[in-house]
């Protein structure tokens, strides 16, 4: 073969090969920069989704309210006429679930270790905040849980058993004066003396007596009991003197004239027992009160909290629970509280109780 044909031979393929190429390529008018743009994935958005406000909240399942104590006790009775309300306003059912054992411990670590999805909630009182500053909850409770609303805040009585204070004394003042002049012959009962409860009864009797908060039982002798039924009995056996309760708890029994009530902690006395003593006219600065809250896990989303607490706010102001509210002596002071102002009792209380704790040597 010639050179020349060679050379011909070769430029007709060199031509056909690019005509080949060119057919997959981008038309000849599209701009490079177009071209560049359309391979280049699109920059992502380094803002988070926003979250979706209360009132886009959407219920879809079962809520559970756990309570860390048994059926038939306060907390569970706060919840029971709550529950059907709930229930309608969230349009899904509400159950409770009782998860007893260790003072109320056992119930918190149930509800921490379900998902933080805003479909578990749990009740707490002081009770709880009294076992965290003592370490005995598995986690930090004040870290772990946030308020979502406060239900109820009552007022504690000391109450006296009939029986055993006959010919003795007949309303707080007595009591003080017949112990001052008949040193630990009078007797309190007590289920635990690392409760909210014991805080204020010792609050409540050393301010009565002029004294140290440890100094009590050099006057008044305390008896420790295991349950409340066990105090109940003895109290109405005439076993011991006082103990302190709920009105709520014991109004059968006062009604029935086997306890009497002496004095209620409380700035005022309370609208269904104006003839008892308060500790706020005889200037003795105790008013703690057991007060119970709905809380949630701190990373349940806001949303379903924020929702949640519009629904507890609205079951709390229907007339079927405002009639429980006044049955149980639970409206002379202000019960519902949003998540901020609860959040404020708590950081109080937490000061009170820790000091107490501290100066009784428990922390």
């Amino acid at each position: 073969m010639s050179k020349s044909l060679r050379v011909t031979l070769a430029l007709v393929l060199m031509f056909a090969l690019l005509a080949g190429c060119g057919s997959n390529a981008a038309p000849s008018s599209a701009p490079p920069a177009a071209e560049s743009s359309a391979a280049a994935p699109a920059p992502a958005s380094s803002e988070a989704p926003a979250e979706p406000a209360a009132d886009e909240w959407k219920w879809e399942r079962k809520v559970t309210l756990v309570c860390p104590w048994g059926v038939g006790g306060g907390a569970d009775g706060t919840l029971r006429p709550l529950q059907p309300l709930l229930q309608d306003i969230l349009g899904v059912p509400v159950e409770i679930v009782n998860v007893e054992g260790a003072g109320g411990a056992n119930g918190i670590d149930f509800t921490y270790k379900q998902p933080a999805d805003g479909y578990t909630y749990v009740i707490g009182t002081q009770s709880i905040i009294m076992l965290d500053l003592q370490k005995i909850l598995p986690l930090d409770y004040y870290e772990e849980f946030v308020p979502v609303a406060k239900l109820v805040h009552s007022i504690n009585l000391i109450a006296s058993s009939k029986k055993a204070q006959e010919g003795k004394y007949s309303n707080f003042s007595e009591f003080i004066e017949y112990a001052k002049a008949h040193p630990q012959e009078l007797t309190c009962g007590m289920l635990t003396a690392t409760g909210a409860d014991a805080v204020s009864l010792k609050q409540t009797l050393a301010g009565g007596l002029g004294v140290d908060i440890n100094d009590i039982e050099k006057y008044v002798k305390i008896v420790n009991y295991g349950g409340g039924a066990e105090l109940s009995s003895a109290m109405v056996g005439g076993h011991i003197n006082i103990s302190i309760t709920g009105a709520d708890e014991i109004k059968g029994l006062i009604e029935s004239g086997d306890i009497v009530p002496l004095i209620s902690m409380s700035e005022k006395r309370m609208s269904s027992l104006p003839d008892v003593e308060c500790t706020g006219e005889l200037g003795i600065n105790s008013y703690v009160g057991t007060w119970r809250a709905l809380m949630a896990r701190t990373d349940t989303p806001q949303a379903a909290i924020d929702s949640f607490a519009a629904a507890v706010e609205k079951a709390w102001n229907e007339p079927a629970y405002q009639e429980f509210l006044k049955q149980a002596s639970y409206l002379d002071r202000p019960g519902f509280a949003d998540s901020s102002d609860t959040r404020a009792l708590m950081d109080d209380e937490y000061k009170t109780f820790g000091e107490y704790l501290t100066n009784a040597g428990l922390i």
